[in-house]
């Protein structure tokens, strides 16, 4: 096995491209033309609800361990390295395997060796409505001058999808979201409007 470096490859020849994973964090398409088409980000059947969060022993591995999480990150595309709102770091996997086998990955390859520290799994549990609340809630704010109305009912079919297809973004103008809302999903374009 040897490294040669090339101007061009021909299609149908594989290469390995140095320096790329700084700026593509799991997929990307790279390419110098306009008109082409990127390559479509793997959905999959399962999502990162297991976590546990890690830490190290020794505090001088630190930066070990930062830098551990982002080659995992890189190399697993269902694990999700992230950091909490008190500044621990997070790792979730699809499962309790998957988590140890990504445990496993960062402590003896990727931070050859360090010992750590790992909380026990917890899974994240999430609601959803069903049908339409019976009653209207308030809720007033700290200084009660602005007080907020609310009702829940759940989304119309196939809104979901267009979230997670990116039709719907949360950057979106909210009149070109509110009328995509109304048109194809028959919402009421006042209430959409309202959605931030």
């Amino acid at each position: 096995r040897y490294v040669e470096q090339v101007s061009d490859v021909p299609c149908g020849n594989n290469v390995c491209l140095v320096g790329v994973d700084q700026y593509i964090l799991k997929t990307g398409t790279i390419t110098t033309i306009e008109s082409a088409h990127s390559f479509r980000q793997m959905k999959y059947s399962v999502s990162p609800v297991v976590r546990v969060a890690v830490d190290v022993k020794n505090p001088s591995d630190l930066p070990k361990l930062v830098e551990g999480l982002k080659r995992l990150s890189k190399s697993d595309p269902l694990v999700l390295c992230i950091t909490g709102d008190a500044g621990e770091h997070i790792i979730a996997g699809a499962g309790e395997l998957h988590l140890e086998i990504c445990l496993k990955d960062l402590q003896d390859d990727f931070m050859k060796g360090a010992p750590i520290k790992v909380s026990d799994p917890v899974v994240s549990y999430r609601e959803t409505v069903q049908e339409e609340s019976s009653m209207m809630m308030l809720a007033k704010s700290a200084n009660k001058h602005n007080r907020l109305f609310c009702k829940a009912s759940p989304m119309p079919e196939g809104v979901d999808l267009a979230i997670e297809e990116g039709k719907i973004e949360p950057r979106q103008d909210f009149k070109v979201r509110a009328r995509a809302l109304a048109d194809d999903f028959g919402m009421d374009v006042g209430d959409a409007r309202k959605i931030w």
